[in-house]
């Protein structure tokens, strides 16, 4: 996969989550690209590269949109790492594998996400997990149709040039 084409889905993803998606709020959330493309990276990558890609899409969410630096690293790190690895030998062809990656993976995510802010101190409840966390994870979820056919095409499309 070609990096410079990933730091370019990277930068637009994090312009469209900061601009045009404040206005596509449903249930009180807003889809979370970065984690949406971080986790397709780790389907096609593993747990080694997706886990890295992660951790760097995180880290320049925290950057430009965050306000505890190295939270959103640590998380989307850590759950590109472990649904990478789940989804190592997985039918990626398959619509479900994507869906349920995102499913399961955003739950993860802001359950980590939600414990580190409790580790340091914030006085955020533990039902923000299922008000926030919840939604957001059938929100990512519904978009896997819509988004999933292109980056496939695209990553099967440059594993196959770089491999010829």
């Amino acid at each position: 996969m070609s990096y410079p084409v990933l730091f370019f889905l990277a930068i637009i993803g994090l312009v469209l989550q900061s601009t045009l998606f404040n206005h596509l709020i449903i249930a009180g959330v807003k889809p979370d690209i970065i984690l949406i493309l971080a986790l397709f990276y780790s389907i096609f990558q593993g747990p080694g590269r997706g886990g890295v890609f992660g951790f760097f899409l995180g880290l320049l969410e925290d950057i430009f949109l965050g306000r505890f630096i190295g939270m959103n690293a640590l998380t989307k790190g850590l759950t590109s790492f472990v649904f990478g690895w789940i989804a190592t030998g997985a039918f990626r062809e398959n619509l479900l594998v994507p869906f349920l990656t995102l499913f399961v993976g955003t739950l993860f995510n802001e359950l980590i996400f939600l414990s580190l802010g409790k580790i340091m101190g914030l006085t955020w409840s533990w039902n923000l997990w299922l008000w926030k966390g919840i939604p957001l994870a059938i929100y990512n979820s519904c978009l896997v149709p819509f988004i999933y056919a292109r980056f496939y095409n695209w990553a099967t499309q440059n594993d196959e040039t770089q491999a010829g």
